[in-house]
């Protein structure tokens, strides 16, 4: 059935009507929007960048919560920082620059001193996997069977012991830092952390079968297993600085 020329001006002055409604909502939702930066303290171009931001932060995988909590976070400092004289732009660079800091954050510069308890469980870790795969796998292709073997409390021992020292070791020879002694004693110290760490090992090796037990070599092998996961573990979650791999 032909439509005729006042249904057809009709259908298209509803369709303008509500192209017309939906501009205005928009607009209405925008300076709702606006308003909750216009009025907190910010100044007109901080607003705007707050503005700005809101809505494209918007179109990431945040979750509302999520946003909310950085734009708060943002304002609190744009509060701050307007004392002095700060720009939103100053502290953060473009809006989308802004974003995608919060997106992809970047690493936290590495600190020996800061990150010294995760450097040494990783260090710890891996003298514990290359004792145990050692100790595992050489049973195999030796004939004197469990003979020379380090027992697990000796092979617990010495790796904790690299572990603790390694990282101390690492920060002696930081650069870029002021050290509290020079180079030379540095050195010594170095040296002698190594010569205890050979006498610890080879007196571990020394305690009493009773509390020093020679496991199964597949034993060994499977804790080397076990704790390449572990030092993985490690690795992935925290900032290591000092570690051998």
């Amino acid at each position: 059935m032909p439509v005729s020329s006042n249904d057809e001006a009709k259908q298209n002055q509803t369709a303008r009507q509500r192209n017309a409604n939906v501009h205005q909502d928009r607009d209405r939702t925008t300076k709702i929007v606006h308003s909750q930066f216009d009025n907190i303290g910010l100044t007109k171009r901080n607003a705007e960048y707050m503005f700005k931001f809101h809505q494209e932060i918007a179109k990431t995988k945040l979750t509302p919560q999520q946003q909310a909590d950085r734009e708060h976070e943002m304002v609190s400092e744009l509060l701050a920082g307007q004392k002095t004289g700060k720009t939103a732009r100053n502290m953060w660079g473009t809006v989308d620059q802004k974003v995608q800091s919060i997106l992809n954050p970047p690493k936290p510069k590495p600190d020996a001193r800061r990150d010294y308890w995760p450097n040494a469980a990783y260090n710890a870790l891996l003298f514990f996997v290359i004792f145990t795969f050692l100790y595992g796998i050489t049973f195999f292709f030796t004939k004197t069977g469990t003979r020379g073997m380090m027992g697990i409390t000796g092979i617990i021992l010495s790796a904790a012991v690299a572990g603790l020292g390694i990282p101390l070791m690492t920060m002696l020879i930081q650069p870029g830092v002021k050290h509290k002694y020079p180079l030379w004693l540095r050195i010594i110290m170095m040296i002698g952390f190594f010569i205890v760490w050979m006498a610890i090992f080879f007196f571990a090796g020394m305690i009493p079968a009773v509390i020093n037990p020679i496991l199964n070599p597949y034993v060994y092998i499977g804790l080397g297993v076990i704790g390449v996961v572990a030092a993985y573990f490690v690795k992935r979650n925290f900032q290591i600085t000092g570690g051998l791999f």
